[in-house]
């Protein structure tokens, strides 16, 4: 009788958890879609690396290397066509279940070629990274708190430039703030929104972000192609979350068609104010990709590249103008004007 009563009451075994890991972008909107893809796993075996857009692939290649995921999202980043080379060369003999999801523009052979590559591809430009995210995990039995819900739709806010919520462009600012970064992505994972804490992490930004504005202007370079006019700041790595809110800025003062900002890295921001120009397109002359209002890509610095790049932009910027010319004689425009100081 004693061992039938052990029998019966002898708990469960532990359930081997699969292991979850989420690549995603490192801004508002990528984090918010790991949050909505944990509701989805809860398991004891989940993680979520952040990665800028520069070091997708890097990242990417660590994560197969030291996680060894059973299931992989990525999430809120979109390969271009020079990378999907590399991405399949990654994944060769792959024994893991591989599910991509993204929002921004993908040329149509890169669509194709990931829908063969993924076991899953979940492509949808009318929402955000963590709209998909939090769509597909609530598709799939996940529930989602009213808060979580609520963050969603404040990166989709902020993301897609809807902008109806004062609270989206002020948490995305703050996430910028490095002092406070770690602590705030805390607080999303716990699905904490506006409260004291990013007040006073959006306000500390403010400030700081006129005066280094203000300093990277004075080394830009600015220009013309045709009707297209441009201006290409040079900027400092830890300052590249705040490019579109230092795009505004600038916006104010001149609404240049194309802005552009070079880390010291090379990594290129873009932002427009005209629809003069896809920058999605632009984007993909420099190995990058995007949204047809904001975009990004890579100068490809080289070391000494990156010694001079507070001293002397004009090599670089150069680069920058083939590209945007080339752009727009494909699509039957012209340039022949060149560079001057901002």
């Amino acid at each position: 009788m004693l061992g039938a009563l052990c029998k019966l009451c002898k708990p469960k075994r532990p359930v081997k958890r699969r292991k979850v890991v989420v690549l995603h972008h490192n801004d508002f909107d990528g984090i918010m879609g790991a949050v909505s893809l944990y509701r989805l796993h809860s398991a004891d075996d989940f993680s979520a690396k952040g990665t800028s857009r520069r070091r997708m692939l890097e990242t990417l290649k660590d994560v197969l290397k030291k996680e060894h995921p059973e299931v992989l999202y990525v999430v809120d980043i979109g390969p271009n066509e020079e990378e999907m080379e590399k991405i399949k060369k990654l994944m060769t003999d792959k024994a893991f279940k591989l599910v991509w999801m993204d929002h921004h523009k993908w040329p149509e052979r890169v669509l194709e070629e990931m829908r063969e590559l993924a076991d899953e591809v979940v492509y949808d430009r009318s929402t955000c990274g963590a709209g998909l995210a939090a769509r597909y995990a609530k598709e799939r039995g996940a529930k989602l708190c009213d808060c979580c819900e609520e963050l969603v739709e404040l990166s989709c806010d902020i993301d897609l430039w809807i902008r109806s919520d004062p609270r989206s462009e002020k948490m995305s600012l703050a996430l910028s703030n490095e002092r406070w970064r770690r602590y705030l992505v805390e607080k999303l994972w716990r699905c904490v929104g506006w409260d004291k804490d990013w007040e006073d992490a959006y306000s500390e930004v403010i400030g700081e972000m006129q005066k280094t504005l203000n300093d990277y202007l004075k080394k830009a370079k600015a220009g013309k192609i045709g009707d297209v006019s441009y201006i290409l700041i040079p900027i400092r790595r830890k300052d590249v979350a705040k490019v579109s809110f230092m795009a505004e800025e600038i916006r104010r003062e001149k609404p240049y068609d194309v802005i552009a900002f070079v880390s010291d890295v090379g990594s290129l921001h873009l932002r427009r104010s005209s629809e003069k120009v896809d920058l999605s397109e632009l984007a993909r002359r420099f190995s990058g990709g995007g949204h047809p209002a904001a975009a990004g890509g890579n100068l490809n610095y080289t070391l000494l590249d990156k010694m001079l790049h507070k001293l002397l932009l004009r090599p670089k910027a150069r680069a920058f103008e083939r590209g945007l010319k080339e752009y727009l004689e494909s699509r039957g425009g012209r340039g022949d004007q060149g560079l001057r100081k901002a």
